[in-house]
């Protein structure tokens, strides 16, 4: 970008050329790979969702640059930097280009998706993915996620104020599926942009861009004034659930001095607590059971 316009323009055009080159002379070993690499992609099992770099390891290259200077500034009149071009230099510099997997996760055999969510399937279906639903209402055994922790940037990028740093907490549970819901089976070309759109780690997943926010809003809770006697009424048919109340108070002096942090507890811990409050609603299906399925 910091080139005269005319030369990125040439080189633009140079680069094209070259792709094309190569795209006309190799067109049947291309067309052969990809065959190879989407046959690979459907039986994959496990994906790198995301990477971190490996600082120990790096090349050395040949860097050709400008020795870089300071004057004055004729707008602030303080030191501005400058890149003199009377004194090239060339010199070998390290570089750090290898990145080893640092969030993988093994692919269920299909994903259940509420048909409540038609923005995600119609464009999983834009994107070449084969989607299912099934025929009629049934339980499944499914491995659910709650979001246990995520960040949210503090300024929009592309009209979404992007999460990231998701962390899991999955589940074995049996959910109510029902007539229409979708299933997107992971055996097919397109299995990469399915697992790193669906699972909600995954830097680029829909959950990242905001496409389940309202699993994050809790939509119901108690009075403590009302609550109060159902509470008592808790723990002296749950001698467990007292036990547990008075671990936690015995680790946590703020929870031991607060009347309400002790209703929110046992709330928490009681059936009346909202089931699906951040359970991402995506299950996973990790038995290879037959569904009835259109």
């Amino acid at each position: 970008m910091l080139k005269p316009y005319d030369q990125r323009v040439e080189s633009t055009y140079k680069l094209l050329e070259t792709y094309i080159t190569l795209v006309e002379r190799d067109a049947k070993k291309i067309g052969e790979n990809k065959k190879k690499a989407d046959a690979e992609t459907a039986s994959k099992i496990k994906f790198t969702l995301d990477w971190k770099l490996n600082k120990d390891q790096f090349d050395e290259i040949e860097f050709k640059g400008y020795a870089a200077k300071y004057k004055t500034s004729e707008v602030s009149g303080l030191e501005r930097l400058y890149y003199d071009r009377n004194e090239p230099y060339t010199k070998t510099i390290k570089q750090w280009n290898h990145f080893e997997p640092a969030l993988t996760v093994e692919k269920p055999i299909a994903y259940i998706i509420p048909k409540a969510w038609s923005q995600v399937i119609q464009l999983l279906k834009l994107n070449n993915v084969k989607v299912d639903q099934l025929k009629k209402d049934a339980k499944l055994a499914l491995e659910m996620y709650y979001i246990s922790d995520f960040k949210t940037a503090q300024k929009p990028f592309e009209g979404h104020y992007l999460h990231s740093a998701v962390k899991v907490e999955p589940k074995q549970q049996s959910i109510q599926c029902y007539a229409g819901d979708y299933v997107v089976y992971v055996n097919q070309k397109t299995n990469r942009y399915i697992v790193e759109t669906l699972e909600p780690q995954a830097p680029d997943s829909f959950f990242n861009w905001n496409f389940f926010d309202s699993i994050l809003g809790q939509k119901e809770h108690f009075s403590s004034y009302i609550f109060e006697d159902t509470a008592a009424q808790l723990l002296k048919n749950n001698p467990a659930l007292k036990q547990k109340l008075e671990e936690e108070k015995a680790k946590n002096a703020e929870l031991a001095k607060s009347a309400y942090a002790q209703l929110e507890f046992i709330y928490k811990n009681s059936d009346y607590f909202e089931p699906t409050f951040m359970r991402y609603p995506i299950g996973r299906l990790v038995k290879d059971i037959k569904l009835d399925i259109k």
